[in-house]
């Protein structure tokens, strides 16, 4: 959970970013990656959503095994929850950065499945 200021927004913190967030990247991008986080209003976490587009649009996940930052049994119920199209993949939080073709393979069929869909 991010540290919160007194103003509301949120930082992730640095001493467990790496472990809960990139644990497969070096330390060197692991460190670039915590430096370039911007933080986040925390009052964004909480609002309410009317309109859920995962009802109306197809979804897909590349849901990475070895992510510290969402637990991936969190995540694959909620794929399941919203029918999404899922490929698993060794990786931290950041499984785009670590195997990326397999990653590049998913926004593909993405991309092809979305344009069939309209």
């Amino acid at each position: 959970m991010p540290e919160t200021t007194a103003d509301g927004y949120g930082f992730l913190n640095k001493q467990k970013f790496k472990a809960g967030f990139a644990a497969d990247t070096s330390n060197k991008f692991g460190s670039f990656l915590r430096g370039s986080r911007v933080p986040v209003s925390m009052a964004a976490i909480g609002a309410r959503v009317t309109k859920a587009a995962w009802k109306v649009k197809p979804s897909w996940l590349v849901l990475a095994k070895e992510n510290g930052a969402i637990d991936p049994k969190l995540l694959r119920r909620m794929a399941r929850r919203i029918g999404a199209n899922t490929m698993e993949s060794k990786g931290s939080h950041v499984v785009f950065l670590t195997p990326p073709k397999a990653v590049a393979n998913v926004i593909k069929k993405a991309a092809i499945g979305a344009m069939s869909a309209n």
